[in-house]
């Protein structure tokens, strides 16, 4: 399996890989286009996924990424828009594991992986609620409810990212493609 890891979408080495691998046009599109939807879209040959790495700032404030990865019979692109450590630790992870991993592991792992960072960024969220709670009654200001509205909107980011996320699975089982083994499909779904 040849696993290559784009860390900028502007790199022309995409362009070499699309040729290579015969990817469609819209998808490298897709890539170099942020804020996409988590999607995924089947090609001739290969799948196109993309992901949703999160990062909750010590501010309370949501960053969102894109990673999109291209799944083949015996290859997979990975294209990191923008620096999450997370994705990027995940990537890395995986990466140690390669030799050893078709594709679709590769793509579960990552995914699971990416899915997995969900959870504390929530119950950050959960502990800035409870704290704007007591701020609340305790001694209410203005700047409180900006907070109260700016923690709002992370939430619901984090319930689109979710949503779009669960669709990319129920996608996958739907198609049926020959790209994932069938084995794998019930972890798809944990």
């Amino acid at each position: 399996m040849a696993w290559h890891d784009i860390r900028d979408p502007g790199d022309p080495e995409l362009d070499r890989l699309a040729a290579q691998y015969q990817l469609h046009p819209l998808h490298i599109e897709d890539c170099r286009h942020r804020n996409q939807n988590a999607k995924l879209e089947e090609g001739p040959g290969y799948l196109f996924v993309v992901l949703k790495p999160v990062l909750l700032n010590r501010d309370q404030t949501l960053d969102v990424f894109d990673l999109d990865l291209f799944i083949g019979k015996d290859f997979v692109i990975s294209v990191e828009g923008g620096d999450c450590p997370s994705a990027r630790e995940i990537l890395t992870q995986v990466r140690g594991q390669e030799a050893r991993l078709r594709p679709d592991q590769v793509f579960y792992r990552v995914m699971d992986g990416i899915v997995d960072t969900y959870a504390p960024v929530l119950d950050g969220l959960n502990e800035e609620i409870d704290r704007l709670e007591d701020e609340v009654l305790e001694s209410p200001q203005p700047r409180t409810l900006q907070k109260v509205l700016s923690t709002k909107r992370c939430l619901n980011t984090m319930r689109r990212v979710m949503a779009n996320t669960r669709d990319v699975t129920a996608h996958l089982q739907r198609s049926g493609t020959e790209l994932v083994d069938p084995q794998l499909w019930p972890f798809f779904r944990d």
